[in-house]
C-alpha cells in the first residue's frame, strides 16, 4: 500500500491494518505495520519482536482434523496464553502426519497450563489432514507487541525503526528499508553492517563476528556513540 507522511508520522489506539502489513512511500522507503508492547517506543530506536515462549512447541494434536478443517484441538503446553495472543500469528505442523504446513491463526480463547481440549481457529484451511501423531507449534505475529531492542536482541527479529514515538499498546509504522536515523552505541564506519547493540537498549552497533545475529543495514557515514546517524535499513 502507498503511505504518506500522515501515515508514517502517526500512531493510533485502534488497529487499522493487518499486523505486518507492508507499505511504501513514494520515494521507495518500506514500512511494516505493528503494535507497541507494554512500553512506549521512542522514535529513532530499533524495535524488535518480543521474546517467544519456547514452551509453545511440539504440542500434541488430540483430535484428528480433516483436510479443509479450520480448527485444531490439542493439549496446550505447560504455560499460559491470553485470548488471541497468537491471533494473526502462525501455526506450523512440526512433527508427524501433516508435517511442514504453515497456517495463519485467526483466533483462540485463553489457554491454561497443560490444558487438554484446547482449540485454535485458523484463517487457512488444512491442506493435509492431521491425526494424533501430529505436533504443532504456534508463533506470534512478529509485529504484535513490538519492544525496544534489548541487550539480547541480536537474536530477536528486527521489526524496524519508528519515526514517531508509539504509545504503549498503540499501533504505527516501522521503517524496514531505506535511509533512517538510528541511535548508535558505537562508531560504525561508513558502509559497515549494523546490528542491534548488546549493551544499550534500542541502539545499534557494528556487526561483529558472531553469526547468531540479525543484520539490519549499513551505515551511510561514520556513526558516533550517542548520536543518531543515517543507516540504510535492509530488513526488507
Amino acid at each position: 500500500m502507498s503511505l504518506a507522511g500522515t501515515d508514517i508520522f502517526s500512531c493510533h489506539q485502534y488497529q487499522q491494518h493487518l499486523l505486518g502489513a507492508k507499505g511504501e512511500t513514494a520515494d521507495g522507503r518500506i514500512f511494516r505495520y505493528g503494535k507497541a508492547g507494554a512500553s512506549d517506543l521512542t522514535l529513532g530506536y530499533l524495535g524488535v519482536m518480543p521474546d517467544q515462549d519456547t514452551a509453545e512447541l511440539t504440542m500434541a494434536v488430540t483430535t484428528a482434523a480433516a483436510i479443509g478443517a479450520t480448527s485444531i484441538t490439542f493439549t496446550h503446553a505447560a504455560t499460559t496464553a491470553t485470548a488471541n495472543e497468537y491471533a494473526e500469528g502462525y501455526l506450523s505442523v512440526s512433527y508427524g502426519t501433516g508435517i511442514g504446513q504453515t497456517l495463519k491463526i485467526k483466533s483462540h480463547a485463553a489457554f491454561t497450563s497443560g490444558q487438554t481440549g484446547a482449540v485454535i481457529n485458523l484463517e487457512d484451511p488444512l491442506l493435509v489432514a492431521l491425526d494424533t501423531t501430529s505436533k504443532i507449534d504456534v508463533t506470534p505475529n512478529p509485529y504484535n507487541g513490538v519492544v525496544t531492542a534489548t541487550t539480547d536482541a541480536a537474536i530477536s527479529i528486527p521489526c524496524g525503526v519508528n519515526l514517531v514515538t508509539i504509545t504503549t499498546l498503540y499501533y504505527g509504522w516501522f521503517q524496514t528499508r531505506g535511509v533512517v536515523a538510528v541511535a548508535a552505541d558505537a562508531t560504525i564506519a561508513a558502509g559497515y553492517e549494523a546490528q542491534a547493540d548488546v549493551n544499550d537498549a534500542g541502539k545499534v552497533d557494528v556487526t561483529g563476528t558472531d553469526a547468531q545475529v540479525w543484520k539490519i543495514g549499513h551505515s551511510l557515514q561514520a556513526t558516533a556513540d550517542t548520536y543518531s546517524h543515517p543507516i540504510f535499513l535492509t530488513i526488507d
